[in-house]
């Protein structure tokens, strides 16, 4: 059994694009998070997200958290703002007082994570609706973590939560469950 990686090295294939991406795990991260960070960045391929987008980053001017995944609209400001695995609900709320017309979205392992965070949503936020939650059907994530090592390829189709793709020669198919 290889360990799942904690750096990320993908050459990207998907929906006729060619791209490469570098995930590092920071401090305390862990190698499912990068998963998470990829299956994002892959779900929204076509709008050309920012990964670990820093406090320097025009659009994040004096906004107090960073997002895991970071989209723009032709005019700079905050379109898309991702986060991967566990967040609080202050952050969400914050971030949705601050950029309100951003779309908020919450990639989880499985469905009762995804359950969960939607039960604290609707107990404690305003707007909860406004906040998508996607997250891998039954055991698939532990599925989608076994394809990536340091080196990966990836190429096929993906975007919306669909995937349809060869990942480190192995055939990865799942369609996400928005919770």
């Amino acid at each position: 059994m290889t360990m799942p990686p904690y750096k990320i090295r993908a050459d990207l294939k998907v929906n006729g694009g060619d791209r490469m991406l570098c995930l590092m795990a920071t401090d305390n991260e862990k190698p499912e998070h990068l998963g998470l960070k990829l299956a994002a960045y892959l779900s929204f391929w076509e709008e050309e997200m920012t990964v670990d987008a820093g406090a320097k980053h025009p659009a994040l001017a004096g906004g107090e958290y960073l997002p895991d995944l970071l989209g723009v609209d032709a005019t700079g400001q905050v379109a898309i703002w991702v986060e991967c695995g566990n967040t609080t609900l202050n952050k969400l709320a914050k971030v949705q007082r601050r950029w309100p017309d951003a779309r908020l979205v919450v990639f989880k392992e499985d469905l009762p994570r995804a359950r969960r965070l939607r039960m604290d949503l609707d107990g404690e936020l305003p707007r909860p609706e406004r906040v998508e939650i996607y997250c891998w059907p039954e055991r698939t994530f532990a599925e989608w973590m076994r394809c990536l090592s340091e080196k990966t390829h990836v190429c096929g189709e993906a975007g919306g939560g669909l995937f349809n793709l060869v990942v480190n020669e192995r055939v990865y198919a799942t369609d996400l469950v928005k919770a």
